[in-house]
């Protein structure tokens, strides 16, 4: 899933489950995912496992509602605070979103450990790509039960 904006861009990608053999439902479902970032020319990937797959499930749900025009919340938020989520829109076709990144996901071009806010602006035909790259994602890395 890819989010541009005027200053930089984000990118998250499932790359596999954390633990694929515990017995523990909630241990199951915790997926190591990659998150990169562009801001003011600094480029930062990171590895970790900070998402759960009913999470990423959210996270489409969420997005989807924002395009639909039926917002769920305007924050969302996860266990793991290292990635947050936040709308800002201002109407039809005018997406903001607000990405919070922190702990885990925080940049490590930032100098100090307080959370980086990344904005971005995607349009239309680009929030429905990411809506729909999720999917696929979540294809690949359904919940287990």
């Amino acid at each position: 899933m890819k989010l541009t904006g005027p200053d930089g861009t984000f990118e998250l990608n499932i790359l596999d489950y954390e633990c694929s053999d515990s017995p523990y439902f909630m241990d199951r479902n915790w997926l190591i995912v990659s998150v990169k970032t562009r801001y003011d020319n600094h480029d930062y990937v990171r590895t970790a496992s900070i998402l759960s797959t009913w999470e990423v499930e959210l996270l489409h749900k969420w997005m989807k509602s924002i395009i639909d025009d039926h917002e769920l919340c305007p924050k969302l938020t996860f266990v793991d605070p290292a990635l947050g989520f936040s709308n800002a829109s201002r109407g039809h076709n005018d997406y903001r979103l607000r990405i919070k990144l922190s702990s885990d996901a925080l940049p490590n071009w930032k100098r100090d450990r307080t959370p980086f806010y990344l904005g971005v602006s995607p349009d239309k035909i680009e929030l429905q790509r990411a809506i729909q790259d999720l999917a696929k994602q979540l294809q690949h890395f359904p919940i287990r039960e």
